[in-house]
């Protein structure tokens, strides 16, 4: 047996939707992952969080969605966020470094109610989307940071 799908995930994938004509650089670009930044799969229950830099190289913006892994569908929940993105940075508390930490989970950490995406308890999927990615992601001189768990 091979096992596909836990291989194809680890930690981040890119997905790539193709319009009629196909260019050498997608106006844009999805990265996913079912897993932390060591290897594991995202359990339902727990939370996870994401450093998002200041400067993501896009010239529109960047969004992270959360899926409910089982149905491979997004998590419907009394707060409608089944995501968040660049366009929501006024409303997040941000880093000294002008970077987001979003969380994802049941629960938001206290004080980072406008940076959590609710989970109602199913097992998150994530996809980080570049709308209009730049250069530096291209050529690889921009790398995304892994998910951590939350202790």
């Amino acid at each position: 047996m091979l096992d596909y799908d836990n291989r194809s995930v680890h930690p981040w994938f890119t997905a790539i939707y193709f319009p009629n004509k196909v260019t050498a650089k997608p106006p844009t670009m999805y990265l996913a992952t079912a897993r932390d930044k060591n290897g594991k799969l995202f359990k339902a229950g727990k939370i996870y969080k994401l450093t998002v830099p200041k400067d993501v190289p896009v010239n529109q913006f960047w969004s992270l969605t959360i899926y409910d892994m089982e149905p491979w569908a997004f998590i419907y929940t009394k707060e409608e966020r089944p995501g968040l993105s660049s366009r929501d940075i006024a409303k997040m508390k941000q880093n000294e470094d002008g970077s987001v930490t979003l969380y994802v989970g049941p629960k938001a950490p206290k004080g980072y109610e406008n940076n959590w995406i609710p989970t109602a308890g199913k097992a998150p999927y994530m996809m980080f989307r570049f709308y209009g990615p730049e250069e530096a992601f291209y050529n690889k001189t921009f790398k995304l940071a892994d998910v951590e768990l939350v202790r």
